[in-house]
């Protein structure tokens, strides 16, 4: 039996996890202590408690290389006297698949998607210390012929506001959520076993300093893999050459940072950047990001278009984010 080796192809639900709109991605997503741009309980599920004076809403869609699709969207509701909801939906896949036998016929195009719906409740427990808790509920549909896998998972946060402009967060993402699978239709087999595929556990700190017309963050995180790993070793039964697999779970981690900024340069532009390194262990990961916002002069839900250039990790592509902002 010939042993194959591949590329880490990633973990379970690694769509979701590119960001939410225009405004944190051009930042690189250093946005769990930001409280500068308006509430983010993607990031942080604490930041629904934010009072913002209105109920905002944010939508948005990329575009990306590779027949890549992302699309994003979002309400932040007051809970009054001192609490927020907050209501996200992102929508990821590819599309047009092309699809071949193991022989390289070509049998027929396809889509593949995933959608993320979460609900995000903040509450204001001192008024400068905040909490909340985020139920995220995650769809994948990679195959017509493979039933869909639903995840649900759990986001825990907090953020503190100190006197001197500067707030800090710890968030701890992805509790609990797998995708599972089962290929007994897609391959005709006469058996087969469930495959569980788990989020990684994301622990992040964030420190943000924040000032009338600029802001600087930062984000540190950990990200906990659990994996199995199936070893094949061959035996000789009765004369016999066997091949007997043995699976053994292992945990392996990473470390990520991230660095973003703001710049109100006029009352209707505002100048973004960013730059991350997705893993420690690898310093040619690193990545860049930039973007700006057009702060439209109309009093009816004070529009902001929003719009970013992002370099994915290793510069394998770039994404074109856009998004409008309205306050209603």
């Amino acid at each position: 039996m010939p042993e194959l080796l591949a590329q880490n192809g990633g973990f379970a639900g690694a769509s979701t996890r590119l960001g939410y709109s225009a405004r944190g991605m051009a930042m690189s997503n250093a946005m769990s202590a930001v409280t500068s741009e308006g509430a983010f309980p993607y990031y942080n599920p604490a930041q629904s408690a934010l009072l913002l004076g209105s109920k905002q809403t944010d939508l948005t869609v990329g575009a990306l290389k590779y027949d890549r699709v992302f699309q994003s969207t979002g309400i932040q509701l007051p809970l009054p006297p001192s609490a927020g909801l907050a209501i996200n939906i992102i929508r990821t896949g590819v599309n047009d698949i092309d699809a071949r036998t193991s022989s390289g016929y070509p049998l027929d195009r396809f889509d593949a998607s995933e959608y993320q719906i979460s609900g995000n409740f903040g509450l204001r427990l001192t008024e400068k210390f905040y909490g909340g808790i985020g139920l995220k509920f995650s769809i994948a549909n990679y195959h017509p012929r493979l039933d869909n896998s639903t995840s649900f998972g759990v986001d825990i946060g907090f953020l503190y506001q100190t006197d001197a402009n500067m707030n800090l967060s710890l968030t701890i993402k992805d509790l609990l959520a797998n995708y599972s699978w089962n290929t007994q239709n897609l391959y005709n087999l006469s058996q087969a076993q469930d495959v569980i595929n788990e989020f990684p556990t994301r622990i992040i700190t964030g420190i943000a300093y924040q000032e009338n017309d600029f802001t600087l963050s930062a984000d540190a995180e950990l990200q906990i893999y659990n994996s199995e790993i199936e070893n094949t070793e061959l035996v000789v039964l009765d004369g016999n050459p066997v091949y007997t697999s043995t699976t053994e779970e292992v945990q392996t981690s990473s470390v990520q940072f991230r660095l973003g900024g703001s710049w109100q340069a006029h009352e209707r532009f505002t100048l973004r950047g960013g730059w991350q390194l997705p893993d420690f262990g690898q310093i040619e990961s690193w990545a860049l990001s930039s973007g700006f916002s057009l702060h439209l002069p109309f009093d009816v839900f004070s529009p902001s278009v929003d719009y970013s250039f992002v370099m994915e990790p290793y510069r394998i592509s770039n994404m074109h984010v856009f998004s409008l902002r309205l306050n209603l």
